[in-house]
This record gives structure tokens, sequence and C-alpha cells, in this order.
């Protein structure tokens, strides 16, 4: 098990994820699919990342192929304070600054694909969850949140096979490494003791846990192209401690004390539909429907082997879409131009259950990328996106006594970048 550890660590080093798809989803697998924003990803076998969102498209792809991209996330998660107050003190104002937690991010993938014994297998490695928080010690939330650093890995073997014509069908199984820091700070006048200053408690927990992919990939005609994927779900059992430092063990913190620490984390299956429409020997248009089953991950509630009470966050996620539009414009036998739009659906249902870890909005996509062919081996595709996002109000509580009340503004730009080689 310490070798496991230390391998996925090592692969995990790349990767300093800030998520920016819906919840703390990671949709940026693809620089191709960048400049699109993602539109028709199921339908579009233009390389082997297609296997990502749809394994069956490898079909699609003659001879081997690898790939390496990389997405640099550049968010900002900008918090104002209107009012934040503790109940248990007479409701008294919460001291402390506004704050931007967002962090930039690198998320790499590494795809390769190949043939074996009248099949099309494929590899990929990538980071499909992610989420990078950290606000200042000061900060009128911190009693909630001061980092939140959750790190996955997922290690993505898939096969694949054309029926016929028209229809191929593709599997994958899936190897997933999570790895989670959660700290916040504690309020030392809960005990009676304000002249101690706010103590810490830092949560750290991994696992490994698995599931599966499928797709079928489907053309009806000569410049049509459907795709169908699911993605289970893939529940975790992370094992890990809690640990404290300057915390005064008296009156309502009495029982918070260093112990052994698990949960149980679901994280959602989804379903995608894609088309891809050749409309001339030029133009490509896809399209791409995504439903993710939010509704699985109710909250992140933690568990100790101690008397003190669970760590629970309050977010009642719900189900939520992603519908996105692009086109393909081959200019000429070099330079393939893209662009795309998407509508992304948050999960977070009202301001109760907005919380500092996931500040999460409604957003809407605007991509362009560019792919240029140096040689039959050798393609370079880059891509940019700019997410915009309405402002997000805050009336968020754990303990019914410290309540962070406010407003985000949040917004993105992701610059991404891959190198295709097919050898």
């Amino acid at each position: 098990m310490r070798n496991r550890k230390l391998t996925a660590a090592m692969l995990m080093a790349l990767a300093t994820p800030s998520v920016y798809a819906a919840g703390f989803a990671l949709i940026e697998q693809s620089a191709s699919g960048q400049g699109l924003s993602y539109a028709g990803a199921a339908a579009s076998a233009e390389d082997a990342s297609v296997m990502w969102f749809n394994p069956a498209g490898m079909t699609e792809i003659s001879g081997r192929e690898a790939i390496f991209a990389g997405h640099l996330i550049v968010p900002k998660s900008e918090f104002s304070n209107e009012g934040s107050y503790n109940s248990a003190l007479g409701n008294a104002p919460i001291s402390g600054d506004d704050d931007n937690g967002a962090t930039n991010g690198f998320v790499p993938n590494l795809y390769w694909k190949g043939a074996y014994g009248g099949y099309d297998v494929g590899l990929g490695i990538n980071v499909p969850f992610g989420q990078k928080i950290k606000y200042k010690d000061d900060w009128v939330g911190r009693y909630h949140a001061v980092e939140t650093n959750l790190k996955t890995l997922n290690i993505n073997p898939s096969i694949a096979k054309k029926m016929n014509e028209q229809w191929s069908f593709g599997f994958g199984l899936n190897a997933q490494y999570v790895d989670l820091v959660l700290s916040s700070k504690v309020d030392n006048t809960l005990a009676g003791n304000p002249a101690a200053g706010d103590g810490d408690a830092e949560i750290t927990a991994d696992s490994w846990a698995y599931g599966y992919n499928l797709g079928l990939f489907y053309q009806p005609t000569l410049t049509t192209d459907l795709g169908l994927a699911y993605r289970s779900s893939i529940t975790h059992f992370a094992k890990g401690n809690v640990d404290y430092t300057n915390v005064t063990n008296a009156g309502a913190l009495a029982s918070l004390v260093d112990a052994e620490a698990k949960a149980t984390v679901n994280l959602p299956a989804s379903l995608s539909f894609s088309v891809n429409q050749g409309v001339n020997d030029k133009l490509q248009i896809l399209a791409d429907a995504t439903w993710t089953q939010w509704s699985d991950y109710k909250e992140l509630v933690v568990a100790f082997d101690s008397t003190q009470p669970n760590s629970a966050t309050r977010q009642d996620f719900k189900d939520s879409w992603r519908l996105s539009l692009g086109g393909i414009y081959q200019l000429n036998d070099a330079i393939k131009l893209r662009a795309g739009v998407a509508f992304d659906q948050t999960p977070v249902s009202n301001p109760e259950n907005r919380s500092p870890r996931t500040p999460d909005v409604d957003r809407k996509w605007f991509s362009v990328g560019l792919g240029y062919r140096f040689n039959k081996a050798l393609n370079l595709d880059v891509a940019y996106s700019h997410l915009a996002a309405d402002k997000a109000k805050v009336n968020y509580t754990t303990n019914d006594a410290q309540y962070l009340v406010g407003e985000y503004n949040n917004s993105v730009n992701i610059f991404s970048a891959q190198i295709v080689w097919r050898y």
C-alpha cells in the first residue's frame, strides 16, 4: 500500500487543480475539446482524448497515438462580507477581511491509443476532480474554511470494438486515488478563552476506489456522428487524521482532540449525449448535453474515533446539466479553427448551501481554439476559455452559530495546449 501511495503522489505532483467545471469536477481533459467548450465531446474523435469522453470513439482513430495535454487555470473567487455574525455570542459580528481564496492551477492529461487482436485499446491518466482554495488566516469565513485541497488521480484503461460500419462500443475501468486536506480556524471564544486567539484544525485523508465507463458511437450517415457515454459513480472510503493546534479544550470545545478520521464520499455518475454534424468539407457543428448526478453527493461528513461531533459541510448538491455548442472550421491543410459556448449549471441549491469550500455558481463558457498540423505525425492544439458567472449570495453555517453572510464574485480564464503524436 505504501508503494501505491508513493506512485500516486509522484504522478499527482504535476497537478495543482483549481476546479472550474460544476461542483468540484474538472472537465479540462483535452485541449482540442477545450477550444469547443467541449461541445460534441462524446462524438468528436479528433484525437485519442476522446477515450475519456467516450471510449467507443477510439475506433475512429487509426494506428497508434500519444497525447500530452496541460491546462493552466486562472480563477477569481472574491468574497465580500455582508454582515457575518455569531449567534452563540448574541449575533456579534465576526471580525475579519474579505478575501479571494482562488489559486491558479495546472491540470495535466496523458493518453495513449493502440490496437490489439482486432480491438482498439487505450490508456488515459488524468485528474477528474479537484479543488484548491486557500484563504487568509484572518478572513471573515476562517471558522468554516481556510484551506481546501482535493487532489485526484484517475487511471483509465479502455477497450473498443467496431461492431459494423455504423456502430462501435467501448468500455473502460477506472482506478482513482483521492487525497484531501481540509483546514479551518477554531474560535476559542466558544471555550471562554478569547485571549488565546484562534486555534487550528486540519483534516487529512486519502483512499483508492474503482469504477467504470462505457460508450456507444453511431454513424447514421457519412457526415453525422452520435455519441452516448456513461461514467459510473465512485465511492471513496477515505481514512486519515484530524489534528488541532492551540485549541482550548473547554466549554463547547471540550471534545476537540487529535483523532483518527474517516469519510464516505460519493463522486457522481454522469451521462453525455453528443452530436457531430458535418456541414461541408470545411465546417462541422457540434453539440453536447451532459447530466451529472450530483445528488449522490449531499455533503462531506467526517467522523472521528473520539467523542467530538462529526465535521459536516452542509451542501445538499442537486443534479446538474451542462449544455454546449461549437464549431470546427478547416482553414487549410494545416490549420483548424475552433470555437464554442456552454452553459454549466451549478449543483449548489441555494445561498444556505454555498460553502466557502465550494463557492460554485452557474457559469457561461466562451472558447476559441486552434489546431496546427506540423506533419502526418505531429499536431499542436491550443485553446482559451473565459468563464463568466453571476454574483453568488452566501448565508452559510455548519454549526448554527457562526454564519458566513456575503457574496462571491467568480470568473475563470483557462489556457490549454496539447501535443498529439501519431506513430
